[in-house]
């Protein structure tokens, strides 16, 4: 009689544990979900993987992460018609069908997408929006350049304590530039630029070198002076910043965050993968590699914008008094993640 008494003991222990187990993971499956996104940039395409609390959509952990080199904006410029043409095109079908099979791999909820500058001004994107949804099953979300700058924001503060009304938030793609501040009200402020890394890499072939951007694809080697040419145009652009925007920077305890691959895979490498770009050390920085061709530069397809790139960050900086920055590891895929509109 012991041992059955033990053995139904025992019975009752196991059965106990695994309703007890099943309980947790009931528990542990309601209180996150894992969700896909895609920031489809002008020249890259980033996908974040993530578990995201349901209740409070913050996200717990970024389980992978991939960037994928699709050159929209390059094949846009080129064009004779402002349009996509059929190289890129396909080129950005697989590249959304390689990421979405990852995504399902690790089980995502659904993958959702948002396209950003070079969407926004080729004629035929929603022929490209459609041609992905029919073969790829992902709906391509192409956002304003507003709401690109408001992803961005909430995408940097949600990675750092720093207090939103304490930050502006610096995203700089391949056809656009945004600075983005949120007021006491809660309203945002949004820097729309269009002078972004294509634009001004073309502007630096074109009129200070004078050559024609569109057979001349990189600016270097590039002369000291040169250099100074494209520093100060970057830095008459930026004149165009709002009153309020430039106000918020200069006071002492405004962050400047910087976000995007723009800064996190060029600024950040070029400065011995630093996160805190100092000014004055950015510029000399730069002016040591004057006469530095492609080769020397050593980066693959980005040596072309490796030094315009961040001639363009130095000239904001010195227009704007932005002393340093620091560099956050997001994009716009980050604040698709937690933007409710996209989970309903």
């Amino acid at each position: 009689m012991r041992d059955l008494g033990n053995i139904l003991l025992g019975i009752a222990l196991g059965i106990a544990l695994t309703v007890g187990w099943f309980h947790v993971k009931s528990i542990e499956e309601q209180s996150y979900e894992i969700r896909a996104a895609l920031d489809i940039g002008s020249g890259t395409t980033n996908m974040k993987i993530a578990k995201v609390d349901k209740e409070t959509d913050r996200v717990i952990q970024i389980i992978f992460e991939k960037t994928v080199a699709v050159p929209y904006s390059k094949h846009l410029e080129i064009s004779n018609d402002n349009t996509f043409d059929k190289q890129v095109m396909d080129e950005g079908i697989k590249s959304i069908k390689y990421l979405r099979d990852i995504a399902k791999d690790h089980q995502a909820k659904k993958v959702v997408a948002v396209a950003t500058a070079a969407f926004r001004k080729a004629q035929n994107s929603p022929e490209l929006v459609k041609l992905i949804k029919q073969e790829t099953g992902v709906e391509v979300n192409v956002i304003e350049q507003a709401k690109e700058g408001i992803l961005a924001f909430f995408a940097a503060i949600s990675k750092t304590n720093i207090d939103p009304r304490e930050a502006v938030v610096w995203d700089i793609g391949g056809g656009s530039l945004q600075l983005t501040m949120q007021g006491e009200d809660g309203k945002f402020t949004i820097y729309e630029g269009l002078i972004a890394a294509q634009p001004y890499k073309n502007y630096i072939i074109e009129t200070i070198q004078g050559k024609n951007y569109q057979t001349v694809h990189s600016p270097n080697p590039m002369t000291v002076e040169e250099m100074d040419k494209a520093i100060a145009y970057a830095a008459q652009v930026a004149q165009e910043v709002s009153p309020q925007l430039k106000e918020k920077i200069k006071h002492h305890d405004t962050r400047v965050l910087a976000v995007g691959n723009l800064f996190n895979l060029g600024i950040k490498k070029l400065m011995d993968n630093e996160s805190v770009i100092v000014r004055e050390h950015l510029e000399e920085k730069l002016k040591s590699m004057a006469g530095y061709d492609d080769a020397k530069i050593n980066e693959g397809p980005m040596s072309e914008v490796v030094l315009s790139n961040a001639l363009l960050v130095l000239g904001y900086m010195k227009a704007l008094d932005i002393e340093q920055i620091t560099i956050v590891n997001v994009n716009n895929a980050d604040g698709a993640l937690i933007d409710i509109d996209f989970w309903k």
